[in-house]
């Protein structure tokens, strides 16, 4: 992606965000994927006419997976305007989307997501120690064709002031810019990393709180 083009894609999600579905329509699966190449569609309005005579619930579920895609997309870019970041060469390559310091071990596949419902009701446990919640993601979202156990690198937004901000959460750029810089100057081998199984993985919670601002946390 050139700077350009970032620009654009940039620009044009926070667009998109007003109208992107909140829910899938129904839970991320392979049979729903395998109805179209999602990754081969480069605009919205593609989108739209390639999706036009599917039922409504498999629209929601490729606007929301197309616009999430897109959003990792933007987040990949911003992380490797670092000069300590570089991208995968090959695109197609699903091992892992950057590398940290030009070390192997420091390779991450980025996951941009949500806190799971199931621990809302205990918050402030889960970010204090999100351990039960690395291992449920790894657990519960590592079993589709695209999905394996690899060193992570979870972006997790959240809005104390209404879960269903989550999406705009994903397109505060600015921010992320910062973000991301702070924490690719922090990060080497020996940082402490959450582990599971033979894995590293990363966390950034991305706040906004009840006042409207914007904060984060490493953990």
């Amino acid at each position: 992606m050139t700077h350009q083009e970032y620009l654009q894609l940039s620009s044009d999600l926070q667009e998109l965000v007003k109208i992107i579905p909140l829910h899938w329509g129904t839970i991320q699966n392979d049979r729903t994927d395998s109805k179209m190449n999602m990754f081969q569609i480069n605009s919205f309005a593609e989108l739209e006419n390639r999706i036009q005579d599917f039922a409504d619930n498999d629209k929601n579920y490729f606007r929301r997976r197309w616009f999430l895609w897109k959003c990792a997309q933007c987040d990949e870019y911003i992380f490797c305007t670092n000069s300590n970041v570089s991208p995968n060469p090959n695109s197609r390559d699903q091992a892992y989307d950057i590398e940290f310091n030009g070390n192997p071990q420091l390779r991450f596949d980025v996951k941009g997501t949500v806190i799971p419902k199931i621990f809302r009701d205990n918050i402030d446990a889960i970010i204090n120690d999100p351990n039960e919640m690395i291992h449920f993601f790894y657990e519960k979202q590592s079993r589709g064709v695209r999905d394996n156990i690899q060193n992570r690198l979870f972006i997790i937004h959240h809005s104390f002031r209404n879960p269903e901000r989550e999406m705009y959460l994903r397109c505060h750029w600015d921010f992320k810019t910062d973000l991301y810089q702070e924490y690719s100057l922090k990060i080497s081998e020996t940082s402490n990393f959450i582990g599971y199984q033979n894995v590293k993985t990363g966390i950034i919670f991305i706040f906004e709180n009840l006042d409207k601002s914007i904060s984060h946390k490493f953990f």
